[in-house]
Formats: C-alpha cells, structure tokens, sequence
C-alpha cells in the first residue's frame, strides 16, 4: 500500500461564492490535510480522506475571516474540522476520476461528488516522489445549515448557496 499526504508548501485549497449576484468571493484554507491510501498506480482503488480547519478561512479581509468562522457560518468554535472521506474513486477517463464520498460540515454528512484530474508523478530533487492531482466540487451550503443571508433590494440573496470548492497540487509519497 502507498501512502500519499498533502504537501502544504505545494498545495491549495480554495473556495468561491457568489456575491450579490454580480461577482464572486474567493478565499483560501490555509491549514488542510489530505491522505490519499492505494494499492494501484494509477491511483484506481484509491481512499481519500481530506481534513479542513475551519478556522484557517483566509479572505484577505479580517471581518469577513472572522463572520465566516462565526456561529452564522461554520461555528468554528464548536466545529474546527470539516471532513471529507471517499467511498468510491472511480476512473472515468484518462487519468480523470470521480469520486464519491461523504462531506462532514457542522456534524451534518451528506454524500458528495468531487471531479479529480490526475496530473502525474515526477522526483523532486531532493529524492521525494510527488503525485500531482487537480479536484473540483459544489457544496450546497444550506444543506450544511450554513443559512444566514440576507435580501437585496431587488430581491437577490446577498451570498449564493453554490460553494465552488477547488483543490490543485502536490502530494508526497509516505511509504
């Protein structure tokens, strides 16, 4: 069995939500931990388990950092983890994957899909052998009882409920 992990330094994590309907808002999680466990190769039975700190949201503005960490958003406080852990990885094509697993936010786990690019394997220079992935999903955050929000004049709800998740980067073979 080889044993792949995060490598931080290499690695990011990102989410986008739209803003009053006419842009969207992006930040970063800045602490994350994702374990991949396979037999294969080609990463084809692998089992992905990702661990997010809820309270390493990165904005760029501290206000919004801290209401998104806030009892209205996550409760950080009460819940500092969101987990993923996958329950089937599946080849759909040359080295894309789906796969499918369930999303814990807020002690709510719901099954979630995420679209997985595999981008190769490559030796850094210093002897360690790195796997390269690409990962996308949308998290419904009401389905989550992430709920707070608020009406615009015209009728448009301040934030959207679609979160657009994205992952791009290194892992480093443990074993």
């Amino acid at each position: 069995m080889f044993i792949w992990k995060s490598d931080l330094a290499h690695s990011s994590l990102q989410f986008a939500v739209s803003h009053m309907v006419i842009a969207e808002v992006v930040g970063f999680i800045r602490n994350f931990e994702i374990t991949i466990k396979t037999t294969k190769a080609d990463f084809s039975d692998a089992k992905v388990e990702a661990i997010i700190d809820t309270r390493s949201i990165f904005t760029n503005i501290t206000d919004r950092d801290q209401h998104l960490m806030s009892a209205d958003f996550l409760d950080s406080e009460r819940y500092p983890q969101i987990r993923f852990v996958s329950t089937n990885f599946k080849n759909i094509a040359d080295r894309k994957y789906q796969a499918t697993g369930k999303l814990t936010i807020k002690e709510i786990t719901l099954p979630t899909i995420v679209e997985v690019e595999y981008t190769g394997i490559q030796k850094d220079p210093w002897g360690n052998t790195k796997a390269g992935f690409r990962a996308k999903s949308i998290v419904r955050r009401t389905s989550f009882g992430l709920t707070w929000n608020k009406i615009l004049d015209n009728g448009a709800w301040l934030i959207g409920n679609d979160i657009k998740m994205t992952f791009q980067g290194e892992f480093v073979r443990q074993q």
